[in-house]
């Protein structure tokens, strides 16, 4: 089976969505959806205990190494169980759903979004600091 592409995954997002289809559903939505992943990301750490979650100054001490592994800079040790995992995607794919919603309602191309960002990454490099 393919990897579904952005735009294959918005066309059906804009069939499926009948109830929050307006702009304003939508974003508040996704706000809630972003406040799921931190609750379900939080609770495999303090409820179910797979991950631990630092809050170290871990950017000049991995920058001295001259390591820069997104794993060791994110404060996370450990990986997530499948139940925590599971709870995750299942939140992160409602995001993208309403994600896909708000570009339909907002006239956007997921994919064109996703390749500009790409090409900032490339070309910025690691300036490109969020």
């Amino acid at each position: 089976m393919n990897a579904p592409q952005p735009d294959e995954f918005q066309e059906k997002v804009a069939a499926l969505i009948v109830r929050n289809s307006n702009l304003l559903d939508i974003l508040t939505k996704c706000q809630t959806a972003c406040g799921k992943i931190c609750r379900s990301s939080i609770k495999s750490a303090t409820g179910c205990g797979c991950v631990k979650i630092t809050a170290e100054q871990t950017l000049t001490a991995l920058t001295e190494k001259n390591k820069f592994s997104p794993r060791e800079m994110s404060g996370v040790n450990g990986y997530l169980c499948g139940d925590c995992r599971s709870s995750v995607e299942k939140e992160i794919g409602e995001l993208l759903f309403y994600i896909a919603s708000l570009c339909n309602a907002l006239g956007l191309s997921m994919n064109e979004i996703m390749t500009r960002e790409i090409k900032n990454v490339e070309y910025l490099g690691k300036y490109s600091l969020r």
